[in-house]
């Protein structure tokens, strides 16, 4: 019995090892602190899996610059608005792959972009097709693959707009997960023989 009460544990441990928690990640300006406005030196964000939201607003002269990081063995599987508030009725988002912004506010070469959107009022809605269908752009599909990418949030107008997005991040790849079950499964199978052997 003593032998059946250690494998039990690294048992759960093995479980939690590979069923990922729910916790999620969020930024909101109004208690984290506004975004950076320097696309070279963005605020950061690691993403965990399901909704990671980050709220803010913006307003002409006020740019919001984020990392997201999509963990190794997970992707990026949903890019949805959730709320916009404003008298106007346009923002705009753009994506790049990598840790900054390389292109400026004016003069944007949108050919260097992963994707882009102008956003609006009608909210909750899907916006990852959109994004990575734009006009110009390098494009995508879903799911984006684990790393980083910056975001470029902006509003040109006087009007303050108020967002927030949902970056769903989704469960490791299936054959992914396999594996590491498949090798934490091996390793519990020899600690329990090790263990069995010594009680005989």
């Amino acid at each position: 019995m003593g032998h059946c009460v250690r494998v039990l544990p690294l048992a759960l441990v093995a479980a939690l090892l590979v069923a990922p928690g729910a916790r999620a990640s969020s930024w909101d300006e109004a208690t984290d602190g506004d975004l950076s406005g320097n696309r070279l030196a963005p605020s950061s964000l690691t993403l965990t899996p399901g909704d990671n939201t980050v709220t803010g607003t913006v307003i002409a002269g006020d740019l919001d610059y984020l990392t997201i990081t999509v963990p190794a063995g997970f992707t990026l599987a949903q890019i949805n608005l959730l709320s916009f508030a404003s008298t106007d009725d346009l923002a705009f988002i753009g994506i790049q792959a990598g840790s900054t912004f390389t292109q400026p506010p004016t003069g944007t070469d949108v050919t260097q972009l992963l994707g882009w959107a102008h956003f609006g009022p009608t909210a909750p809605a899907p916006y990852f097709a959109t994004i990575g269908t734009a006009p110009g752009a390098i494009g995508f599909t879903a799911p984006l693959p684990a790393g980083p990418y910056t975001l470029w949030i902006q509003q040109t107008g006087a009007q303050q707009v108020g967002y927030s997005w949902d970056f769903v991040v989704s469960a490791p790849e299936p054959g992914s997960a396999a594996l590491a079950a498949l090798g934490l499964a091996a390793l519990l199978g020899r600690v329990a023989n090790r263990l069995l052997g010594r009680a005989e």
